[in-house]
This record gives structure tokens, sequence and C-alpha cells, in this order.
């Protein structure tokens, strides 16, 4: 992922949101109380939630982008403030359906305009999130995933068969190998030492993960020699690493193969792939 195809991927970011405030906002009660894939959330949950998510984003990006020190938008530590992250959330579903969709357009805006006074000097400072300092160019990808994704699980309640929305594919595949390192990064697992090959189709791309000890890191291409390699469909690798797809399951349609050290695979596939 290079500075710049990284920065080109904001407009995404705002395209996508505009497409969803105009489909969410022609929905009737029926449409907002349907399940999603989510357990637990109907359509108004996923979208208070990428509501109140964007007012976190724009303040932890512009801290950054400021030399500001990170810290949460409110509440004094994580705890707090996804507290009150809930809290507001709950009052916009409690609210108007129209009211919920005035708060997601004003805080998606607010979103937009943080990062599109990004600039590539600005991509590596750090920004707060609950889960650890987060450099800038993984918010871009952040945002777009949220987006893409909760879209994904509310029309996934109407109609299972759905896919993804092809440009949100691409855009967040942009980002997925610095994603996979941070994930890696910050759950548990046994210590290991080897080099993934990992190759995608519908688009294809190519990437090499160094796993050494307890930490990973990437590089764009097929570099050098590997210990394993992992060819996976774009969009099934996408849902793999954000637990809307089994492993069993991409592997029996065909959209997930793996060649090399089994038990490399299966440990690192264990901590990349998300469980929902």
């Amino acid at each position: 992922m290079t500075p710049s195809e990284c920065l080109s991927r904001i407009p995404l970011v705002r395209s996508e949101t505009g497409r969803l405030s105009k489909f969410w906002r022609g929905f009737g009660e029926k449409e907002w109380t349907t399940p999603t894939f989510c357990p637990g959330w109907a359509a108004q949950d996923a979208v208070a939630h990428i509501t109140t998510g964007a007012d976190f984003y724009a303040h932890s990006i512009r801290r950054a982008a400021e030399g500001l020190p990170p810290e949460p938008p409110y509440g004094a530590d994580a705890k707090e403030f996804l507290a009150v992250r809930k809290e507001k959330g709950d009052k916009l579903m409690a609210g108007p359906r129209s009211a919920l969709m005035d708060a997601f357009d004003a805080s998606a805006a607010n979103v937009c305009a943080a990062l599109d006074a990004v600039r590539e000097s600005d991509l590596g400072k750090l920004g707060w999130h609950p889960r650890g300092l987060t450099p800038v160019d993984a918010w871009i990808g952040l945002r777009l995933v949220e987006l893409v994704i909760h879209d994904w699980d509310i029309r996934h309640g109407f109609d299972p068969s759905v896919r993804p929305t092809a440009p949100g594919v691409e855009g967040m595949l942009t980002f997925l190998p610095a994603a996979q390192v941070r994930h890696f990064n910050v759950r548990e697992k046994e210590p290991m030492s080897a080099r993934f090959l990992f190759r995608t189709t519908q688009p294809g791309r190519a990437w090499t993960m160094i796993a050494e000890g307890g930490k990973a890191s990437f590089r764009p291409g097929p570099e050098g020699a590997h210990d394993a390699a992992i060819t996976a469909d774009a969009e099934a690798l996408l849902f793999l690493n954000y637990g809307r797809l089994s492993r069993e399951e991409a592997e029996r349609a065909g959209k997930l193969k793996t060649e090399g050290g089994a038990a490399l695979v299966d440990a690192l596939l264990g901590v990349l792939f998300a469980k929902y």
C-alpha cells in the first residue's frame, strides 16, 4: 500500500457514504427493524453504530494530523468511551428515523472532511482507538470497512445471497495486508517465524507476511521464498478476516486454498480469521 494508493481511497469513502445515505433514507419501519448478519442487531443498530463511529474517527484523525496527544473524544478511558458511545447510539435509535439519518449525514460529513485534510506526511501519525493507537492511513481503511461490511450485514438480513459492492471490495483490499499485521500483533498466538505469501483473485493482488516471534510485518508482492501460500477470492479473504465467513465454508466453495506447511498455515489463519 503506497501513500498515494492509500489517499486515493478517500473519495471512495465519500461515495460509499452518499450511496448508503440514499439507500437507508428509503427504509420503512420493516427495513429498520430487520435483523442483520450481526447477532442481536437490526438495521437501525448498525446505522447508529456507524454514526457514532464517525464522530470518534474524525476526532482521532484530526488530533493525529495536528500532532496533538491521542485521547478519546469523550470519557477518560476506553471503558468510559465505549459506555458513552453506546448511550449515544441508544438515544439515536430511540428517536425518529429521520433524526438518525440526519445524524449519520452530519457525522459522516465530519469524518470525510477530516480525511480530506489528510496529507501524505500525516499518514504515519497515531490516533486514539480503544484497541490501541492507530496510524492515520489505517483509519481510511477502517472507515471503508465499516461502511462496506455493515452495508452487507444489513442487506444480508433481506437476502442472504447478497454480495458486497465491487468498488468496496477493491478499496478494502488496499488496506488488508496492514490490517492483518495489526490483528496479528495484538491477538493471542504462539510465537512463530515464517514467511507467508498471500494471493487474491478478483481482483488480483499479492503480498508477503513475515512473522517473527510475536510480531509481523508485510511486503508488497511475492518477495523471496515462502514457507506457505494462501490463495483466495478477494471477497472471501476479506470476509474471513472480518468474521463474515468461516474457513470451512470458503474451502468447500473453492474460494480458499493453501500450500506449504499445514501446521504453520493453521496457526496463522487461526490468528487472522475472525470468529463472529
